[in-house]
């Protein structure tokens, strides 16, 4: 029976977690605007796999507005950093998965460590539109705005923390200095993906209106792997992990994983 209430409790958003007890590790690096519990029933099932899954929060997240204001591009790359050098550490084997924000996170990363596998959904490698002009449109907007208005949108979870609503993303505005920020991650991955020669995993959507479908293309042309899949989902938007599509998502991870 499905449960209809909505979790307002931002505590519960921003939780760590590590589940499972498996030989290989999942590092889970979530959007923007949430929190670990958005990892939170893909880990369960990595837990199901024999896998250990890690959900991690990035900072500034999952608080105010003006929390997210205040991080960075580094401080974000510093947390994910820093729990991938830890599992490593731990596990011989770690699996990078990211999602939105996460997925960008993920590549920054693998340009910078020799990670055997990464998982990538709803990489915003183009925001919106493949040829919009975001960087234009970011600067003209900064005279005249701080925060870009967003639309709260709710995604059905069933989990071991919580059967019901999430709210996606938190906030109803980011600041433009955050969007800056992930132009800035994606103007160091573009040209540089040629040198990621992590096994590569891809899913997105062709309905993704945040994350645009030829960021998907993009990364499977210009990715150095050798093996590199990519999965199109034709019904779901951007969060793909609670769409109409989600057991063909989840089925590709774990096929991928296997």
């Amino acid at each position: 029976m499905s449960d209809n209430s909505i979790l307002y409790d931002l505590t519960k958003y921003r939780e760590e977690f590590t589940l499972g007890h498996g030989n290989a590790a999942c590092l889970l690096v979530h959007g923007l605007g949430c929190g670990p519990i958005q990892m939170r029933e893909l880990a369960e099932d990595l837990r199901e796999w024999g896998f250990t899954a890690r959900g991690i929060l990035l900072p500034g997240h999952c608080g105010d507005t003006d929390g997210l204001a205040l991080s960075t591009l580094h401080d974000w790359m510093g947390k994910v950093e820093a729990e991938y050098r830890q599992l490593k550490n731990e596990y011989k084997d770690v699996v990078v998965i990211g999602f939105s924000l996460g997925a960008l996170l993920t590549l920054r990363l693998a340009l910078h460590h020799p990670i055997g596998r990464i998982i990538l959904m709803g990489t915003p490698l183009f925001l919106i539109r493949e040829y919009l002009p975001i960087n234009a449109l970011i600067w003209v907007s900064k005279i005249f705005l701080k925060k870009v208005k967003t639309w709260k949108k709710r995604c059905y979870i069933e989990s071991e923390a919580h059967t019901g609503y999430l709210h996606q993303p938190i906030n109803s505005h980011y600041p433009l200095q955050t969007l800056h920020e992930i132009k800035q991650i994606i103007k160091a991955i573009k040209p540089r993906l040629k040198d990621i020669r992590s096994a590569a995993l891809v899913i997105h959507s062709k309905k993704d209106m945040i994350a645009a479908p030829a960021s998907a293309r993009y990364v499977i042309k210009h990715l150095g792997s050798t093996d590199k899949r990519l999965v199109w989902l034709e019904r779901s938007h951007h969060l793909i992990m609670y769409d109409d599509e989600k057991d063909v998502v989840f089925e590709a991870i774990k096929e991928f994983l296997k």
